[in-house]
């Protein structure tokens, strides 16, 4: 037999799989209440950039 050069596309491989430390895609996230939108990201992002320290922007939350 001839040897090629392949490359392996697989996203998930099963040497991964087999893994003790293996996290499955979406098996450790939680299920959200509700989606977070672009807003609250911007808000998020606007309590971080305005807030002088952690508690202060703890309390912008």
């Amino acid at each position: 037999m001839k040897k090629r050069n392949v490359t392996d596309h697989r996203r998930i491989k099963l040497e991964n799989i087999q893994k003790k430390d293996y996290i499955p895609f979406l098996g450790g996230r939680p299920k959200r209440k509700k989606v977070i939108s672009n807003d609250d990201i911007a808000n998020l992002s606007i309590a971080l950039n305005t807030s002088e320290n952690l508690e202060e922007f703890l309390k912008h939350v």
